[in-house]
C-alpha cells in the first residue's frame, strides 16, 4: 500500500501468478502498459493488466482465503533465515516448479469465466467463496447447525444517514479550533506480528497535509501529503507518488488521524452488525467507480468504530479494514487511542497504540514536502 506497508510489501508476499484468458494480442497489449504487472514483470501468465500496486494484495487474499503462505506455490530459492518468517526473501516469482502454483492458474480461470458468464463480470465469487481458509474446498455445512441458523430475524427499522452522521459528529465533540500554523501531533508504538516492533509519529495540519514517521527493525519509513503531493521515503529512497488513485488514497489514510473522518457522498443505511460485540449502524458509500467505504458507527455512542474499504480489481475485490477503539477525550475532542489496521496477510496487520495526542502544535510546512533526494 502507498504507506509503510507497500514498502514491506517486496519482501515476502502471498501471492500466486494466475492467469485470465484474453485475446492474445489484447493481453500482450494489456501487458506493456505502463504502471501493469505485465510491464515489470514479462514472465506472468495472468493479471497484465492488472495494476502493479494491487498485485502483492491480491496475493495476499488469495493466500488467506486458502490459508497457506508463499512457499506453498512459489520457489524460495536462497531465504535469509536471520530474518523474520515473513521476511526471509529469496524468492523465485517466476519459475513454476510446484504443481498447486499449475494448479492455482487454472483455478482461477474456473472463477473468472463463472464470474463473466453468470455475474456479468463483477467478482460475486473468489477463492474465499468455497476454499474459507483451506486448501480443500467444504462440500456440506458442518453437523449439527448452528444455533439459529434456520431462523430468519425481523427487519429492524434504520435511521437515515444523515441522522447517523449527526450523531457522529456530536459525539466526537467540537474543541477549540486550530490556530493557524500549528497541527495535531500523534504518537505511539506501531505492533505487527513475528514480534515486530516500532514506533510512529504522525502530525496532521489542515485537509491535506500529513506526515508519519514509522521506525521499524528492518527500516525507517517516511511518507508524506502535501495538497496534490504524496509521496514515501525509505530510508534514502524517495519516491513520489504520481497517480491520482496513489494520492487518494494518501489522503484516506491522513484521515484515519483526523478527529472527524470524512465520508463518502451519497451514504444510505445498509444495516446493523457487530463491532467487538456491540451494535454499529453500517453506512455504504462510493469513493469510486472502484471503490466502496462502509463505515461502522457504534449505535449507543455514536463514534466511528471501523472502516472497510473494497476495491474491485480484474481478479477478486481487495480490502482493507480499519478499526478504532479505547476513545479519550483530548481537549474536548474524542479521539481512539488504538487504531489497527489488516489488508488480508496476517503478517502485515498492523496495531498502532497511541501514547500522546497533542493539538495546536506549531508546524513548519516544509515537514510536508518530500525530501531532497540525495545524490
Amino acid at each position: 500500500m502507498v504507506m509503510a506497508s507497500l514498502v514491506l510489501a517486496r519482501t515476502c508476499r502471498h501471492w500466486r501468478l494466475l492467469w485470465l484468458v484474453f485475446p492474445a494480442v489484447a493481453a500482450q497489449a494489456a501487458a506493456q502498459q505502463p504502471g501493469s504487472a505485465g510491464a515489470k514483470r514479462p514472465k506472468l501468465e495472468v493479471l497484465q493488466a492488472l495494476p502493479e500496486a494491487q498485485l502483492f494484495p491480491l496475493m495476499n487474499l488469495i493466500a488467506t482465503s486458502l490459508g497457506v503462505r508463499c512457499d506453498h506455490c512459489h520457489v524460495q530459492a536462497n531465504p535469509d533465515l536471520s530474518r523474520t518468517p515473513s521476511n526471509l526473501g529469496g524468492w523465485a516469482w517466476d519459475r513454476d516448479d510446484k504443481l498447486p502454483k499449475r494448479r492455482a492458474r487454472e483455478m482461477m480461470k474456473m472463477v473468472r469465466d463463472l464470474n463473466a458468464s453468470r455475474f456479468k463480470g463483477e467478482a460475486k465469487v473468489t477463492c474465499y467463496t468455497c476454499h474459507r481458509g483451506s486448501t480443500q474446498p467444504s462440500r456440506l455445512p458442518p453437523l449439527p447447525p448452528a444455533p439459529g441458523a434456520g431462523h430468519t430475524p425481523a427487519p429492524t427499522p434504520l435511521p437515515s444517514a444523515d441522522r447517523v452522521l449527526a450523531a457522529y459528529l456530536a459525539a466526537v465533540g467540537r474543541g477549540d479550533a486550530p490556530a493557524s500554523g500549528t497541527g495535531t501531533s500523534i504518537r505511539g508504538w506501531d505492533d505487527r506480528p513475528e514480534g515486530r516492533y516500532g514506533k510512529f509519529e504522525v502530525i496532521v495540519a489542515g485537509s491535506d497535509r500529513y506526515r508519519l514517521v514509522l521506525s521499524l527493525p528492518e527500516a525507517t519509513t517516511t511518507q508524506g501529503l502535501d495538497g496534490e503531493i504524496a509521496w514515501v521515503a525509505t530510508n534514502d529512497r524517495v519516491q513520489r507518488l504520481a497517480s491520482p488513485a496513489d494520492v487518494a488514497r494518501m489522503r484516506r489514510i491522513a484521515m484515519r488521524y483526523r478527529a472527524v473522518k470524512e465520508q463518502p457522498r451519497d451514504l444510505r443505511v445498509v444495516g446493523i452488525e457487530r463491532v467487538d460485540d456491540r451494535d454499529a449502524y453500517v453506512l455504504q458509500g462510493k469513493i469510486d467507480s472502484i471503490t466502496t467505504q462502509r463505515s461502522y458507527f457504534d449505535v449507543v455512542t455514536g463514534l466511528l468504530r471501523r472502516e472497510i474499504t473494497t476495491t474491485e480489481t480484474l481478479l477478486l475485490p481487495l480490502e482493507e479494514q480499519v478499526d478504532y477503539d479505547d476513545f479519550r477525550d483530548v481537549n474536548g475532542v474524542q479521539m481512539p487511542f488504538r487504531i489497527r489496521i489488516s489488508d488480508g496477510a496476517p503478517y502485515s496487520t498492523t496495531t498502532r497504540t497511541i501514547l500522546e495526542i497533542r493539538h495546536n502544535v506549531p508546524v513548519d510546512d516544509s515537514l510536508f514536502r518530500p525530501p531532497a533526494t540525495p545524490r
